[in-house]
């Protein structure tokens, strides 16, 4: 800790609590009022006050707002105190060494219950993966919240290794696509058939360590037929029908000339 003496308001803490008049006192020192970003924040603190739970800091935080005890702070991912540039809707961004998930993309984890400890250890792995792949991307938040969910989905699966029931909300990881992709079946072809493929085995209830085999081959099959109908429809359109004489009969056959009369 940066400095071992610790002060606060008797007022705040007989209002409050101690943990949110310790947290004021930090909020109206320099280093701390210059940070504009609620996540840093709570990161900072979490740091220095090694004592109180970080899910405890973030509460006290939200106390203080309420009764406009501390300002509020900006929506934006400060990476740092300065303000960096936002980047233009839709546009592909690289991984950057200083990426972090979007709060709308913290929100959505933790409404599905997962612990913000296990979130926040998994974005330098994510992150390394990504910035080694080198590839670009416009929807990071969204990769990034399949992978946590994928992850803390083998986290919290006490047969680790065993087959388990498939969940409404699981999702195919991105191996799958590149698979796909090896059949010229893009992400954008595979997607539409994820739904019925969840309801499906839910319905059914069997258990597998292997989903994601088995969504492709399901893909596969699916698109398979799809293209098949395609092509019969297709053909349909562009070959004329087939006749029920053999050539031969229909070489004699006269019919189509007895009303015509030749006077």
């Amino acid at each position: 800790m940066a400095d071992d003496k610790i002060s606060f308001s008797k007022e705040v803490a007989e209002t409050l609590n101690i943990e949110s008049a310790i947290i004021l006192d930090k909020c109206n020192q320099d280093i701390f009022k210059k940070i504009r970003s609620k996540d840093v924040l709570i990161e900072r603190l979490s740091n220095e006050l090694t004592f109180i739970k970080k899910d405890d800091i973030e509460k006290s935080l939200d106390e203080l707002l309420r009764f406009n005890l501390v300002k509020k702070y900006q929506q934006e991912d400060s990476r740092s105190n300065l303000r960096l540039p936002r980047a233009k809707p839709f546009e592909k961004q690289d991984m950057g060494n200083g990426w972090l998930p979007s709060s709308e993309a913290m929100d959505v984890l933790e409404m599905g219950s997962i612990e913000e400890s296990f979130i926040s250890k998994k974005i330098p792995e994510f992150r390394i993966y990504w910035m080694e792949r080198g590839q670009q991307r416009n929807n990071w938040n969204s990769t990034f919240i399949d992978y946590i969910r994928r992850e803390w989905a083998k986290e919290n699966n006490s047969n680790k290794g065993l087959p388990f029931p498939i969940s409404k909300t699981w999702v195919p990881s991105d191996d799958v696509y590149q698979i796909l992709s090896l059949s010229n079946i893009t992400e954008e072809d595979a997607s539409p058939y994820l739904a019925e493929f969840i309801l499906y085995w839910t319905d059914n209830g069997s258990a597998f360590n292997t989903w994601n085999s088995k969504f492709i081959d399901h893909v596969k099959r699916r698109h398979l037929v799809s293209n098949k109908n395609q092509n019969e429809k297709s053909k349909n359109h562009s070959e004329p029908g087939t006749f029920k004489q053999g050539f031969d009969e229909r070489k004699k056959d006269k019919s189509w000339a007895e009303e015509i009369n030749f006077e």
